[in-house]
């Protein structure tokens, strides 16, 4: 067992703290402000790799094992996990799936496009009336001669507006349950796909649209993967983005702690800086303590799953922790600052608008509990 980081480690966060300081953080007030997605933010990670960092480097990808990814994950989320996401879903997602799940023809096609921030594809699973449920999904793809007929809608999708390929999670028989599900692909552009924006409380600066489908039609061929696989498939994208969102978690924690640090510092009242006050180190004591503890279980997990070795509760309870500690962190830390803190002017509310947010997608706090307590009691609280 070795805590220490490698050489390529080091070098990696070294470079992913220096983008984040140099490229984001200088303009990020402006974009959120603004509502305008960052463009040169995902050309410049693709010029440095960084967009299909773990993905096989036959691909287009740097071929990183994953613990390296999330450092790269974390130091770039401590500056905007919304662009972050917005920048890299493409490769955590998408990319993952394609490389795992597509003909070899298409992974040669697509996924060194995803790596150069060429070609963006959005994983669209999540619907009205399923989202941990993805057994009652709605939305169907009913063959008609040598294409797929698609009817139905898709919400809350990252990068769905920006995206030239949405990857859909559909039905393709209802009398078959979740054995008729498959992933299909829909070119954007295709006639009956229209897509609507969605205004979150966090993603200020990143791109979130719900698609809809009225007689979509696309070849036959754009199956992607087996009839009856299409919810393992889509979770091999979704599995990917837990280990995505538990770094990125961490990083936002670790953003609010060190502007606590500073501001503590600096701030004086009643004659001294706040930090000599009790109340004060203890909030910050706490915060570092949780962060460093839960860091290690998110690298624990990714080193995991990286080695192929059952990770399932462990993940789920990287996802959890780190969440929970990222808004829990922010929100102490606008505590800490005063009114300052909800202000913009400091790099701390944007951290707690994004962290709700981060609570929710790949899987609810409620359902990694009820995934731990499968695996310890062998029983399904699901069913």
């Amino acid at each position: 067992m070795n805590f220490e980081f490698t050489e390529e480690q080091v070098m990696f966060r070294k470079m992913a703290r220096e983008f984040a300081e140099r490229e984001m953080i200088p303009t990020l007030k402006d974009y959120e402000r603004e509502k305008k997605i960052n463009h040169d933010v995902i050309k410049k990670l693709a010029s440095l790799g960084l967009i299909g960092m773990h993905l096989p480097e036959k691909y287009g990808g740097l071929g990183l094992d994953l613990v390296t990814a999330c450092v790269v994950w974390e130091q770039l989320s401590w500056a905007s996990w919304t662009q972050t996401l917005t920048s890299i879903a493409s490769g955590v997602l998408a990319g993952t799936i394609l490389s795992r799940v597509a003909s070899e023809e298409n992974r040669q096609k697509y996924v060194p496009l995803i790596c150069k921030g060429e070609f963006k594809a959005a994983v669209a699973a999540v619907e009205p009336t399923a989202g941990s449920d993805a057994g009652a999904i709605e939305t169907m793809a009913t063959l008609d001669g040598d294409s797929y007929v698609i009817n139905g809608s898709k919400v809350f999708i990252t990068d769905g507006g920006i995206a030239d390929m949405l990857v859909l999670l559909v039905q393709t028989d209802k009398k078959l349950g979740p054995k008729g599900l498959t992933l299909i692909t829909v070119p954007k552009g295709t006639p009956g796909l229209s897509v609507a924006d969605v205004h979150m409380v966090g993603d200020r600066a990143g791109d979130m649209v719900n698609a809809y489908f009225t007689d979509c039609r696309v070849p036959k061929e754009n199956l992607l993967g087996d009839i009856g696989r299409g919810l393992q498939n889509a979770l091999l994208g979704i599995d990917m983005a837990r280990v995505f969102i538990s770094a990125s978690a961490i990083g936002m924690a670790q953003s609010c702690l060190d502007a606590c640090v500073k501001y503590a510092k600096e701030r004086v009242q009643f004659g001294r800086p706040i930090g000599s006050f009790q109340l004060i180190q203890e909030t910050i004591a706490r915060m570092q303590a949780e962060i460093q503890a839960i860091r290690w279980q998110v690298y624990y997990a990714a080193d995991l799953k990286h080695r192929g070795l059952p990770h399932g509760k462990e993940l789920s309870a990287a996802k959890w922790l780190a969440t929970e500690c990222a808004v829990k962190t922010s929100a102490e830390a606008i505590r800490l600052h005063g009114a300052y803190g909800c202000s913009d002017e400091y790099p701390i509310e944007h951290h707690y608008r994004d962290s709700v947010m981060a609570q929710i997608l790949g899987g609810t706090t409620e359902v990694h509990k009820l995934t731990i307590g499968r695996e310890l009691l062998e029983i399904n609280a699901m069913k």
